[in-house]
């Protein structure tokens, strides 16, 4: 979704080539590719046999299984010749899936899109794993950490999708520039319906219903914070909507206050009719698209400070922020009873549309982009 937003922004002023796997499904659908970008080259997904020797020889090499999962020779050699025969300003990487596919030769300007640091969010995800799998998450950590260095040496710049992440990733990558461009959402398809009718009591959680940390701030909430709003406002209900729900979380819809939806084919309409959206992450991962999508639907969020980590809205006054059971659902009564409800819907709604429009994201890498080309420039302008 960030790559395909970027392309589409991008080609605005620029003209924009694109490499790619083709997709597992419809391979020949583009949808409005073909409009954005001035040549598209399509390579073939490793067969089966290939991922499973690649993920075979990958147990020692890879850091995890992703990397082995898309290791491909074809895809390789789609980038070397286009290289070779093809001058480019600036060549971006998507995710850090494809840092292993930047040629070393290559003396161009190259970006490597990382999104979610991978050492980072390991690391603030070891509390949830038991004790005795911990040393399995070093193991792993200490893997990526030499992997990440390795294959971003090479990168003039290395984009993250927040500031505060690229301070904390500065440990792991001391010798990369770093920095941010922040996550954007769909402003014009995320916004308040009038054909929806808020439902009184409503409270939403959305997000994947089998990711780690969401699975942990599901039970937080559900255990601490949902009886302390019930016990105020017994209408009050809970949906849980996302896809993938495991035990942890199904189990919960056996309370008639809370209804565990699964897979929906549109998170919107739940976000609209809701009169409150709970973001109870308790880890710092990247930035919490949830959030953001929530607060475009009018919907006042209340979160933890781990939820509004990269995001840095101010509290009372675009959403609210609580890091303990007791004043999270403080904020929540208050809200389902409508003191200041309007007043942050509507900063909430201006809030992203001013930091977090698609057009926003772009607009500063851009801006990095263009800094990267005009600094290779003057290196070889005449003295």
């Amino acid at each position: 979704m960030i790559a395909l937003n970027q392309i589409r922004h991008l080609s605005a002023r620029h003209t924009v080539d694109l490499i790619s796997f083709k997709r597992k499904k419809n391979p020949s659908e583009l949808g409005q590719l073909p409009s954005w970008c001035n040549e598209i080259e399509l390579v073939d997904r490793p067969s089966r046999w290939r991922v499973a020797a690649n993920v075979l020889s990958g147990m020692v090499r890879d850091p995890y299984i992703g990397i082995s999962w898309v290791r491909s020779a074809e895809m390789i050699k789609a980038i070397h010749n286009r290289l070779q025969r093809t001058s480019y300003d600036v060549v971006l990487f998507q995710t850090v899936l494809t840092a292993q596919f930047r040629p070393s030769w290559y003396r161009g300007r190259t970006v490597l899109c990382l999104e979610d640091p991978t050492v980072l969010k390991m690391q603030r995800m070891l509390p949830l794993h038991r004790w005795y799998k911990r040393p399995i998450v070093w193991n792993s950590i200490a893997r990526s950490r030499r992997y990440e260095r390795r294959h971003t040496s090479g990168f003039d710049r290395v984009i993250l999708v927040n500031e505060q992440d690229c301070i904390d990733y500065k440990e792991v990558l001391p010798k990369s520039s770093l920095d941010s461009v922040p996550s954007g959402i769909d402003i014009e398809a995320f916004r308040p319906s009038s054909d929806i009718r808020r439902s009184n009591g409503m409270i939403v959680i959305t997000g994947n219903m089998n990711h780690p940390a969401n699975v942990d701030g599901v039970e937080y909430f559900c255990k601490e914070i949902f009886p302390l709003i019930c016990q105020r406002l017994p209408s009050a209900t809970l949906w849980l909507v996302g896809a993938g729900p495991v035990r942890r979380v199904r189990k919960w819809g056996r309370d008639s206050r809370i209804k565990v939806t699964g897979f929906v084919p549109d998170i919107r309409p739940y976000l609209q009719k809701a009169m409150v959206s709970a973001c109870p992450v308790r880890l710092k991962i990247g930035t919490q698209t949830k959030v953001l999508e929530a607060l475009a639907c009018g919907t006042p969020v209340v979160t933890s400070s781990a939820g509004n980590h990269g995001i840095r809205a101010v509290s009372g006054e675009h959403l609210y922020v609580a890091d303990d059971a007791v004043t999270f659902a403080d904020h929540i009564v208050n809200l389902l009873t409508k003191e200041r409800w309007s007043g942050i819907s509507q900063n909430g709604r201006r809030f992203v549309e001013d930091n977090f429009g698609w057009q926003k994201s772009v607009e500063k890498l851009e801006q990095i982009l263009e800094c990267l080309v005009a600094a290779r420039e003057l290196e070889f302008a005449p003295h």
